[in-house]
């Protein structure tokens, strides 16, 4: 019976410690984001876009995707310790059959033209 009783407290605090440990990699990783903005010629119609988006989503750990047709940017975000490459990207938006300029980053969101950029 005492080795049962000894067994008990070594596994829960081995449980506490794994979901201390995930909660803390989970908070980390969720208030850790780059922002990126991948300015683009070529994007005309909806169809564009998505062709674009598509593509996109590919990029590892890429989330809030928008695509602004007016002003041919690409807004992104990505966990920071997934950080893609300038290089990276341009070849991303080059395969999916357009022409990448400016890419920039940030570790805080970027305003859209309505909010005052």
């Amino acid at each position: 019976m005492q080795h049962s009783k000894v067994r008990i407290p070594v596994v829960s605090l081995s449980l506490i410690f794994f979901i201390g440990f995930n909660i803390s990699l989970f908070a980390q990783d969720n208030n850790s984001r780059t922002f990126i903005q991948i300015r683009v010629d070529g994007l005309s119609c909806p169809f564009c876009a998505y062709g674009l988006e598509k593509k996109i989503k590919k990029v590892e750990g890429a989330a809030n995707i928008e695509i602004d047709l007016e002003e041919g940017i690409v807004s992104l975000d990505v966990p920071s310790n997934k950080k893609p490459t300038e290089k990276s990207l341009k070849k991303v938006v080059t395969d999916a059959g357009f022409t990448p300029r400016e890419i920039r980053f940030s570790e805080t969101p970027f305003k859209k033209n309505n909010e005052g950029n």
